[in-house]
């Protein structure tokens, strides 16, 4: 009688894509792909609903560029008019050619109105004084408590 010795088969697999054919002779895999250039879209520019001229309408008051910049992405970040508030009270206190007077100017609330992106309620010029007079005071309040 003839023996048969058939040879043991050890299969480790350690995580990936693995294709096991036992009876299979041959297995093929096709790529199909065009040789042009790939098209890539552009990177969309990000939406600035203001125009460079508010800008340059808000730079009138602030004198550093990057600090401009930085009030201008704080103020479309805002969500509610307390934090519009809130914001114009701290570019009170920083900025020199600004005052408590100046900010409650309906002139200086309407420079800021392109800028209110996300604000969806309360974009009134009346409710933005109410809510920058409400921050200044505060803001006043606790430089004198901690007397500064």
């Amino acid at each position: 009688m003839e023996e048969k010795t058939a040879s043991s088969v050890n299969i480790n697999i350690y995580g990936g894509t693995n294709q096991i054919l036992p009876n299979a002779t041959k297995a093929e895999q096709h790529f199909h792909y065009e040789q042009g250039k790939p098209e890539v879209p552009a990177p969309d520019e990000p939406s600035r609903p203001w125009s460079s001229d508010d800008e340059r309408r808000l730079s009138l008051y602030i004198e550093k560029e990057e600090t401009l910049r930085a009030y201008i992405a704080t103020l479309a970040a805002c969500t509610t008019a307390q934090q519009v508030g809130e914001a114009v009270a701290q570019m009170c206190a920083d900025e020199p050619k600004l005052n408590g007077d100046l900010i409650a100017k309906e002139k200086f609330i309407r420079l800021l109105l392109p800028f209110l992106v996300r604000l969806e309620k309360g974009k009134g010029i009346d409710n933005l004084r109410l809510n920058i007079n409400e921050a200044w005071a505060v803001y006043k309040r606790n430089r004198r408590e901690k007397g500064l």
